[in-house]
């Protein structure tokens, strides 16, 4: 079951959203991410906040818990919480990038949270497409929106990690939270990218180039 969960980080063009399924098994709102759903006219199933920093009218129909400000997990991590509770086993983090860089880094927390949950996490804005695998997985070029693939050991290093059917192919390697060696990457001629390795956790960048105004 695939949750979307809009969370309050700024979105200046709502564009990159077009084309896009955001009607998920289920749609959650975390605190001020209403704002988005709103702008795109997506009516959530839950509202899930402390009315610290958004405040609006939730339409008829759509479940609304409220809990204090003073709280030991954020609205995002609640939010997480309730869409793997619910049986989520894919969740889509809208406006999740480029708030504060605190608020921000708790969401790659997040990510691997969910993971060692069996659930994948992926932010999404205009220009990134970011999560974390723990076992070998495959990109198909049809899929990837974006031009760039990057890759970096989270949490420690990736064992025996290799790459094969992108346009920079490695094998075997160990793969370090604390030095840059798979980033920038592309694909080419082939359709499929086989990434595998051993042991450890890969955290996985697709990203364009923002245009310069």
């Amino acid at each position: 079951m695939k949750a979307i969960i809009f969370s309050s980080a700024a979105i200046a063009d709502y564009r990159y959203l077009e084309g896009r399924d955001l009607g998920g098994d289920i749609v959650i709102c975390a605190d001020a991410g209403y704002k988005h759903a709103l702008r795109l006219g997506v009516v959530p199933d839950i509202f899930l906040g402390d009315n610290d920093s958004f405040a609006a009218e939730i339409p008829p129909g759509v479940e609304r818990v409220i809990y204090p400000p003073e709280k030991d997990k954020t609205d995002t991590n609640i939010a997480v919480d309730y869409a793997i509770g619910r049986g989520a086993d894919e969740i889509v983090l809208i406006g999740g990038i480029g708030g504060r860089i605190d608020q921000e880094f708790t969401h790659f927390c997040l990510m691997k949270y969910a993971l060692k949950r069996g659930v994948r996490l992926k932010m999404i804005d205009d220009i990134n497409e970011i999560w974390m695998e723990n076992r070998p997985f495959t990109l198909k070029k049809t899929d990837c929106r974006k031009k760039y693939v990057s890759f970096f050991a989270y949490g420690g290093s990736v064992k025996n990690f290799s790459v094969k059917g992108l346009k920079y192919e490695t094998e075997g390697m160990s793969l370090d939270s604390g030095l840059v060696q798979a980033s920038s990457n592309e694909f080419a001629e082939a359709d499929t990218a086989e990434i595998s390795f051993d042991s450890g956790t890969v955290l996985v960048m697709l990203c364009d180039d923002r245009e310069r105004s």
